[in-house]
């Protein structure tokens, strides 16, 4: 079953998180194998949610960092060349 965690904010998503992992312990001493890996399922839907959302944030980190141009000596300066014949 799959669900969708789009919708969850970061901190509901991390709650969820933890209250997963502590039913994989609890079904786990309680020796009960089959609900520990059905938990084991929701709770890698939760981590492949949180690494999409990590993804998309350093992506978006990058890409607010990177130059619109990365040609070298190119200056944002649109009269850069016309400043440097005034000097001579």
């Amino acid at each position: 079953m799959f669900q969708d965690y789009k919708s969850l904010s970061d901190e509901e998503l991390d709650s969820k998180m933890e209250n997963v992992m502590k039913k994989i312990n609890m079904a786990f001493k309680m020796g009960n194998e089959a609900v520990a890996e059905q938990m084991q399922g929701f709770l890698e839907q939760l981590q492949m949610e949180l690494y999409e959302r990590s993804e998309k944030m350093r992506f978006k980190i990058i890409n607010d960092r990177t130059p619109e141009s990365l040609i070298i000596g190119e200056d944002n300066d649109p009269d850069a060349s016309t400043n440097s014949d005034k000097k001579s």
